[in-house]
């Protein structure tokens, strides 16, 4: 099977079988997300630079996989960080293979920017759902236009509320995360505030929150490193920044929310809205003892 290593997949996505269906990031690919490992990795190392698959050689894959594991996969991810762009008839002849492939397979997954899924018609989303994409993964970063367009994320809020909101709607499964720290010490309130409102507005089946961590060379590195950009140090901002979103997320739900990435200080888990007040009372009690919080070197991308 191949592999342009190293890949991207989410931390739930663990023990999924891995399809490469696209490689790289189309956003990385356009100078977008300043913040981001893709960016870099688009432009240092070849065998990422993004392209999408043809579909014979996904198929192929494919086969290859089930003389390997034969009835044993029951997730597939498709990779990399955007495998929604593919074409809607070629994603569904994979999503047909796949299935076809894996008689017990539950659940087919993908990574997708939000133009990725306000591309399609609504039509396109119910008929992929009916292949079996049951879960599409968005990194909406932020819910603050000034930290998006700091960040050149190349989408406006509304769009990205929008896209969930549609992929909702297809009946999808949408899991998105928000980068805490991606305001700085300068914009970290309006971050915190605003993203959390979009979150309510989307009202996702998952919501989880990352903490921002500078990828070495990259764009975001030298805002910091010319003293464009204060970084939100101290593990007790970060968290005040959390408890903020939190009080903020005003959604219908059920929302699953985590904060068990590597990244953050405090692992965090409920369901919004009914864990809400719990959750806000978790990170005042870290607030009141910060010896809680995960050391800085057990953290990680």
């Amino acid at each position: 099977m191949f592999y342009a290593e190293p890949i991207y997949r989410p931390p739930s996505e663990a023990y999924s079988l891995l399809i490469q269906a696209t490689v790289g990031c189309s956003s990385a690919a356009a100078g977008r997300c300043y913040f981001c490992t893709s960016y870099i990795f688009d432009r240092k190392v070849p065998e990422k630079r993004f392209r999408i698959r043809p579909t014979e050689e996904i198929l192929e894959d494919i086969e290859i996989a089930k003389e390997a594991h034969g009835d044993r996969v029951d997730k597939i991810f498709l990779l990399d960080s955007n495998a929604m762009i593919i074409k809607t008839g070629e994603l569904l002849k994979i999503l047909e293979k796949c299935y076809e492939a894996f008689p017990a397979l539950k659940q087919v997954s993908c990574y997708a920017c939000c133009g990725d899924i306000l591309r399609k018609s609504d039509a396109e989303l119910r008929e992929l759902r009916q292949a079996g994409l049951k879960l599409v993964f968005v990194g909406v970063e932020s819910g603050d236009q000034e930290v998006l367009d700091l960040m050149n994320k190349g989408a406006t809020v509304q769009d990205q509320i929008d896209s969930v909101k549609k992929a909702n709607m297809a009946g999808i499964q949408t899991s998105v995360t928000v980068i805490l720290g991606l305001g700085g010490r300068r914009l970290w309130r309006q971050h915190a505030t605003r993203t959390g409102k979009a979150a309510g507005q989307m009202n996702p089946t998952f919501f989880s929150a990352l903490t921002l961590m500078v990828v070495p060379n990259s764009p975001l590195d030298a805002m910091v490193k010319k003293g464009e950009f204060e970084l939100v140090t101290d593990p007790v901002e970060v968290l005040k920044e959390l408890h903020l979103m939190i009080r903020n997320i005003d959604g219908p739900g059920p929302i699953v929310f985590r904060t068990n990435h590597a990244s953050n200080y405090l692992p965090l888990r409920g369901t919004l809205p009914g864990d809400k007040e719990s959750l806000l009372q978790t990170i005042q009690a870290a607030l009141d003892n910060p010896d809680l919080l995960r050391p800085e070197s057990m953290r990680g991308l």
